[in-house]
């Protein structure tokens, strides 16, 4: 018998109607036979038939199709662990590389580049990323990332113990290594979770990159706690790490986005009926077909305006604009010390005053940013992108000043706590908008057709920035004394407020189109409907 193509009755053509748009979901075409008002028999191209009310089949579709999104998000984001263990590996192994008397210790200059060296290499995986994820995919560029961790972390854990000039240069290697991941991966796990996500997932998916970070950065701070005296040791576990990242990258379907970019139309409806939660079936989906027609005619749009120079796109307003939004955001991220607190964990906090073991200061540092990024992922959607970003500043602003003061003031032994506690606010309040809020608004402020480039260069100045607030760091504290360090680092981060409050726009409630309007200077007339927005949101998302 033949599927019937719509329901049978005037209130249940209501209910599908009103239930299917708004969802954006996939259904299937029904088959329903009726009999006392229900449904008995309801084939949704899954490997078994599903009876039940149509309300029933939505939201098990619903929950098949959020489970499959954030579950390959999560697989795509695990490679960006090894970043996140990269940025803090220096932070617990610096105490065991330069002890004094040890000959095969390091001295001050080539501690500074060993901490230093990974963000001078960032910038580069960052322009690389862009070519990577054009010419070989989101999927086959996390893979590659993933041997790349591998063998810098390989490298550091098989370090020479006898040579001191052998084991220098293979360490130098791998952080030069492990630099060049981190500024590779910063774009494809978030590009890909966007690329993939409905709209009302799509804060909250492209928020994993920066998770992942964190739980990188904790997993490393934890190792180093465990096993502060072997550095080698550390370096063995985080490669393990690696290879189980690699090894669950493999059932991971690629990115629909980019196969129909390329013109593999087959492979981009088989991709994506995974991700919606239809499985392997082959039958014909009218709304997957739907999606895919709109994806198509965008990256066809897509394509002719790509055939503008890059000087030439680059000086529109829709584009010059938003690349000064996020540099400068990324400025006032780099020059407030963030980054300065993760790769010098131990030491900060000792020159800070903090009166606890410097390792677990590390690992609290660690367990914080990891509870305030989880926190992001919900006010993303809820507060927006502005609110969080000036709460962020003013509190890294009061903490900041507050740790000078507790140098320059010392503290009676009852109140030997606040230190630590001002390091712990400062991590939890910067990581709620400074630290995440310019990776994540990159998904939404770039427009597609440069979205690639510009991702790349706001990369490479965020790491070229990266490298010479790290690498200065301690000549800072030798010329300022830490105080001041600290305060310096306070001031900026009043000033990133300001530039939030006057030049970031709230993006929050507004299509990827009105955002691009509002830079080009127009007011957008016509607001999408929800399936139209759903497929143009699909078709546009990436983040870094």
């Amino acid at each position: 018998m033949p599927l019937e193509k719509r329901p049978s009755t005037c209130d249940e053509e209501e209910e599908f109607r009103q239930l299917a748009p708004n969802q954006n979901l996939q259904l299937f075409n029904p088959s329903l036979t009726t009999g006392s008002g229900k449904h008995k028999n309801v084939e949704q191209g899954l490997s078994a038939d599903i009876h039940g009310s149509i309300t029933d089949i939505v939201r098990l579709a619903n929950r098949r199709s959020n489970r499959m999104q954030l579950t390959m998000s999560i697989l795509a984001n695990l490679t960006v662990l090894s970043s996140g263990m990269g940025l803090g590996y220096s932070a617990i192994t610096l105490h065991s590389l330069t002890k004094a008397g040890d000959p095969m210790s390091l001295g001050p200059e080539q501690a500074s580049w060993f901490v230093s060296v990974n963000s001078f290499a960032c910038p580069f995986g960052g322009l690389l990323s862009g070519v990577l994820l054009d010419r070989i995919g989101r999927k086959r560029t996390l893979v590659f990332i993933n041997v790349l961790s591998i063998v810098s972390w390989t490298l550091m854990a098989v370090a020479n113990r006898s040579n001191f000039e052998l084991m220098y240069t293979q360490i130098m290697i791998a952080r030069v290594i492990i630099g060049l991941v981190i500024g590779l991966v910063s774009a494809p796990a978030a590009i890909y979770s966007a690329e993939i996500a409905l709209p009302h997932l799509r804060g909250r998916l492209t928020i994993l990159t920066s998770l992942a970070i964190a739980v990188g950065i904790l997993i490393i701070y934890t190792f180093g706690y465990f096993i502060p005296e072997d550095f080698r040791l550390v370096a063995g576990l985080a490669a393990g790490c690696c290879v189980l990242s690699l090894a669950l990258l493999f059932p991971m379907p690629e990115s629909p986005v980019w196969l129909m970019s390329k013109e593999r139309e087959p492979e981009a409806e088989r991709s994506l009926k995974r991700i919606r939660g239809y499985g392997t079936t082959r039958k014909v989906i009218p709304e997957i077909e739907h999606e895919l027609k709109r994806l198509k005619d965008r990256i066809t749009l897509q394509k002719m305006a790509g055939k503008e120079r890059l000087w030439d796109m680059i000086r529109q307003p829709q584009v010059y604009k938003p690349l000064g939004v996020i540099i400068g955001f990324f400025g006032f991220q780099q020059f407030s010390g963030i980054f300065v607190v993760v790769v010098y964990a131990a030491k900060v906090s000792s020159e800070a005053g903090v009166t606890i073991d410097p390792f677990l200061c590390t690992v609290l540092i660690g367990v914080t940013r990891v509870v305030a990024t989880v926190l992001v992922a919900y006010i993303l959607d809820s507060l927006g992108r502005k609110p969080p970003s000036i709460f962020s500043g003013c509190g890294m602003t009061v903490c900041m000043f507050g740790i000078a003061g507790c140098i320059y003031f010392p503290l009676p032994e009852e109140l030997s706590w606040v230190p630590t506690f001002l390091i712990i606010t400062y991590i939890f309040t910067s990581t709620l908008g400074f630290l995440t809020m310019p990776f994540s608004m990159m998904a939404e402020l770039f427009p597609l057709k440069v979205r690639g480039p510009a991702s790349g260069i706001s990369v490479f100045f965020t790491y070229v920035m990266s490298f010479i607030i790290i690498k200065l760091y301690p000549t800072m504290v030798a010329g300022m004394q830490s105080a001041n360090v600290f305060i310096f680092y306070g001031v900026i981060s009043l000033l990133g407020v300001i530039s939030v409050c006057l030049f970031v726009p709230e993006t929050k409630g507004k299509s990827l189109e009105e955002i691009e309007a509002h830079f080009r200077g127009k007011q957008e007339n016509k607001r999408p409907n929800s399936d139209e927005e759903d497929s143009i949101e699909l078709s546009s998302s990436s983040a870094t």
